[in-house]
């Protein structure tokens, strides 16, 4: 043996204990994998019956149609060259009706008309009472469509012609000027209300607005997320002298924890799509998200510092990663002490019903990490480390439950989606349907169903 072979053969002997004790150990990791199916969305169906007052109506079109002309012809070669010029304003209150699927209304009104004589113009003013009716629907486009007709008129003060020589009545003439001028006045109030009532830009708004995450608890950061896909509308009715309908919206829901979600955004409103009826209820799934990171905070809260022993030996828990191996959880343990290096459980996530919370079921050491320990450190088999990890591996629901619970019932109670558009309504039941394990989280699917209604007022 060389000198040099001596020296080494000593410095390995000398190093040999320190090496022992110092030594780091890893079990076999698992790998991360997941179901190779796509997780199909969790498409709800909320039905809103809306009904709208017919008084309601009337006042907007009051509050609308005051102080401004409803038909202006100033000239005298306008309408065939009749020679009249003719100005109606409102009178008095406009006061509608329903009849089946009409509107009818009575519409009292002004008049200031001028006509050419073959001596000189001569003015008159009368007031009389226009009964009409209008069919109206809403198009695919969003677009209102309206159909007014002038059924009959009523005079409240006849009219009299002004002249130098005294008032002569001409109330023949005018009823032939306000007969020939009834498809006129009709379409220059549907040109008016459409240009008036223009729904799909309102449309559009709440379509996106109802996109935005919004956090419901910041102590839990707890999101809740909608995205529409479509919607639909019943055929308008009239009842009682209220107009109904219903108004049907697919969409996906998500309720996350942790971090704001991811804006998935759906800009693109879709076409109005008229259905024969639907149900009074709505059914909303929901994907209940709890994160890696957000699970691994939880687990950490309390596992990380805690010490265990088994006879001479001990070791503290430094870290805990998590992440998904098909439908199972693996939670990597890093240890340091008189074990240094990784250790790894597995077990199912399930949702247990009686506590409301998700818990990993028959939470255990990882078949390769259960072969390690046998050879390297079977005295961890005794430890308290698997029992206490299976009591950091919940994740309670129960509160999160019912906080989405009572804050959308505290919602359903009074909610203004507008000036005077009102939601009310009844969250019946929430159940929670499956859990699953995906790239990113575990998730927990709920069911929900009840009852809402929109009811506008003061338009």
């Amino acid at each position: 043996m060389t000198a040099k072979t001596g020296f080494c053969l000593l410095a390995i002997i000398l190093l040999l204990p320190f090496c022992k004790s110092s030594k780091i150990t890893n079990a076999p990791k698992p790998p991360e994998d997941y179901s190779p199916a796509n997780e199909q969305p969790l498409v709800s169906n909320i039905v809103v019956p809306v009904s709208v007052a017919v008084r309601d109506i009337a006042l907007s079109l009051n509050r609308s149609l005051t102080g401004r002309a409803l038909y202006e012809d100033l000239s005298y070669t306008d309408n065939g060259n009749d020679g009249l010029m003719l100005t109606i304003w409102k009178a008095q209150d406009i006061s509608l009706f329903l009849s089946g699927n009409t509107i009818k209304y009575r519409v009292p009104l002004k008049l200031w008309m001028k006509k050419s004589l073959l001596v000189a113009d001569a003015e008159a003013e009368a007031e009389l009472a226009l009964n009409m009716k209008t069919t109206f629907s809403i198009k695919e486009d969003w677009s209102l469509s309206t159909s007014t007709d002038v059924e009959y008129h009523e005079w409240l003060s006849k009219p009299k012609l002004k002249t130098g020589m005294g008032n002569i009545s001409i109330e023949t003439l005018a009823n032939l000027a306000l007969n020939q001028s009834k498809k006129t006045i009709s379409q220059s109030l549907d040109r008016m209300v459409s240009q008036q009532i223009s729904l799909k830009p309102y449309i559009q708004e709440v379509w996106s607005a109802i996109q935005e995450p919004i956090l419901l608890d910041s102590t839990y950061r707890m999101w809740v997320k909608t995205t529409p896909t479509g919607i639909a509308m019943t055929p308008i009715t009239t009842f009682n002298d209220v107009i109904r309908t219903k108004i049907a919206i697919n969409c996906i829901n998500d309720v996350t924890f942790g971090e704001k979600p991811r804006f998935r955004e759906n800009s693109n409103l879709p076409n109005l799509l008229y259905i024969t009826d639907a149900n009074d209820e709505f059914h909303v799934r929901v994907a209940t998200d709890v994160p890696f990171p957000e699970a691994e905070r939880l687990a950490k809260g309390m596992m990380v510092g805690q010490v265990f022993e088994s006879g001479k030996n001990k070791v503290k828990v430094e870290d805990i990663k998590l992440w998904g191996n098909n439908d199972r959880l693996v939670v990597n343990s890093k240890l340091s002490g008189s074990f240094n290096g990784n250790i790894y459980f597995i077990g199912r996530p399930e949702y247990n019903p009686q506590k409301n919370q998700i818990e990993v079921k028959d939470l255990d050491y990882h078949i390769d990490t259960r072969n390690f320990l046998h050879r390297t450190a079977s005295w961890l088999f005794q430890g308290t480390i698997k029992n206490q990890m299976k009591k950091a591996m919940t994740f309670p629901l129960d509160e999160d439950i019912n906080y989405l619970k009572t804050s959308v019932q505290e919602t359903l109670n009074h909610y203004e989606l507008s000036p005077g558009v009102l939601l009310t309504g009844v969250l019946d039941s929430v159940m929670v349907e499956n859990t699953r394990v995906t790239p990113t989280s575990i998730r927990v699917s709920l069911f929900s169903k009840g009852r809402v209604n929109v009811d506008v007022k003061g338009l």
